[in-house]
């Protein structure tokens, strides 16, 4: 029987040739965090902040 242990969220890789779903611990607010596609090797910085998301424009 499983437990959960943590809090976690799901993401999905965005690579085309991926598209692989895997957990990632929930933060706590305003922390974001470095994780990487255990399937592609992709880096992803999550959760996206308000900020980032105005840079990226």
């Amino acid at each position: 029987m499983a437990r959960i242990v943590r809090p976690s969220w799901a993401i999905r890789c965005v690579q085309s040739s991926c598209r692989e779903l895997f957990e990632v611990a929930i933060l706590e607010d305003g922390k974001q965090q470095e994780v990487v596609c255990p399937k592609c090797g992709e880096h992803y910085l999550y959760p996206v902040l308000p900020d980032d998301m105005e840079n990226a424009e």
